[in-house]
């Protein structure tokens, strides 16, 4: 440690990192290093359900459920029908989709949600961004305010860390944002100093102050990293947000977030937008708005810039808690979601019948993690064998 280090220093340096969090056992963000195909997941959850007119259109043509008809749908061969609103989306992401069948029989949201996100007291993402590597300091990143439901202990040193201001997360990746923060060398004395000075109080409660210990980790190891030249700016102009922007407030942000994250190295990036509980939605119009004015003009950018990047294998995932069931939009006790990636061959494991209802027999919950698994390259095979590898290149 530097011989100049202060109680000053230490305030200084505690400022360069509070815009995340860090002191307060929430999070920060990190530098990383080009590797071929580099992993990343983007976890989309549509908060109270997904509707299969998006991935299955076509079951509902006939007698035009949610508003479905040829004329507002999209096939994009090998039997994939989807809804029209997805034409938007990038050429890339149109041909690199699949339907996702998963047959989870749950109803009920306080089931389903931590069913779709954990198993056996673990959480299928932190198991995913844990054996995925590299040498990012934060591998799992949820981007706002709301992470996913059901247990979540860390994995080895992997825990989940929650971005909710990205200007520390910036600040690492070498972003002109803020000429008042200190030293990069000032800050991480800083935080080493804190470690120290907090150490007794760290073993003494390792449970209670678990994220603290974690936040402070995370904050060395990420100031210790090289920035790297990251053009704010521009970013904000592709995301059509104010320059100056660091709140992580909406879903317009939230994948400015998580396009920060993919850049720094994390694995899995998990967003989460509220509303889509769509009960007496019959026609599919209050679903069709939501996608095509809040979250495809910001994922489309996301998918944009980040999929077809040759060194990286960035996948993304589209479901909720279940799908809608007829005739009032309610409650239905299957899902089919929408993945999109490099790996993905274009086709369907979870075409609904004309209510809604999966073939017996199609794969669950941990049989699309296995999927997920597959289409990332895990090297190992967490949730079992991948079910669905007839939508696998």
């Amino acid at each position: 440690m530097s011989s100049s280090f202060s109680r000053r220093s230490l305030l200084q340096g505690a400022a360069a990192v509070a815009g995340a969090g860090v002191l307060g056992g929430a999070n920060t963000s990190f530098g990383q290093s080009a590797v071929t195909d580099k992993p990343a997941l983007l976890v989309v959850f549509l908060n109270g359900g997904y509707n299969s007119l998006f991935p299955s259109h076509d079951s509902f043509q006939g007698a035009g459920a949610f508003g479905c008809s040829a004329g507002n749908a999209l096939d994009l061969g090998n039997g994939l029908v989807v809804d029209a609103t997805f034409r938007s989306m990038p050429a890339f992401a149109q041909s690199h989709m699949a339907s996702v069948g998963i047959r989870h029989g749950l109803t009920a949201h306080e089931a389903a949600q931590p069913s779709l996100a954990s198993a056996g007291g673990r959480s299928y993402l932190l198991q995913l961004a844990r054996v995925l590597g590299g040498d990012a300091a934060i591998k799992a990143a949820v981007v706002g305010g709301n992470g996913p439901d059901g247990p979540k202990p860390a994995e080895g040193d992997v825990s989940m860390q929650t971005i909710t201001d990205m200007r520390a997360t910036i600040a690492a990746l070498g972003g002109d944002i803020d000429p008042s923060v200190p030293n990069r060398e000032i800050a991480t004395n800083a935080l080493v100093a804190s470690t120290t000075m907090s150490k007794k109080r760290l073993v003494r409660s390792p449970n209670s102050l678990l994220s603290v210990k974690d936040g402070l980790a995370t904050g060395v190891e990420t100031l210790r990293r090289q920035g790297l030249a990251l053009d704010y700016p521009a970013l904000c102009m592709a995301y059509g947000v104010p320059v100056g922007t660091t709140g992580v407030s909406n879903f317009r942000t939230q994948m400015m977030a998580a396009d920060l994250m993919v850049q720094a190295g994390a694995n899995v990036v998990f967003a989460d937008d509220v509303g889509w509980d769509t009960h007496g939605d019959t026609n599919g119009n209050t679903v069709r708005d939501m996608m095509s004015t809040r979250i495809l003009p910001p994922l489309n950018t996301f998918m944009s810039r980040l999929l077809e990047t040759t060194w990286r294998n960035v996948n993304v995932a589209i479901y909720g808690d279940f799908a809608r069931s007829l005739p009032g939009s309610d409650h239905q006790g299957n899902l089919t979601a929408t993945v999109i990636g490099k790996n993905v061959r274009v086709g369907t494991t979870g075409k609904t019948s004309s209510n809604v209802g999966l073939a017996a027999g199609t794969p669950g919950i941990q049989q699309f993690w296995a999927y997920l698994a597959a289409l990332t390259r895990s090297p190992e095979p967490l949730f079992g064998a991948n079910p669905h590898t007839a939508i696998t290149l």
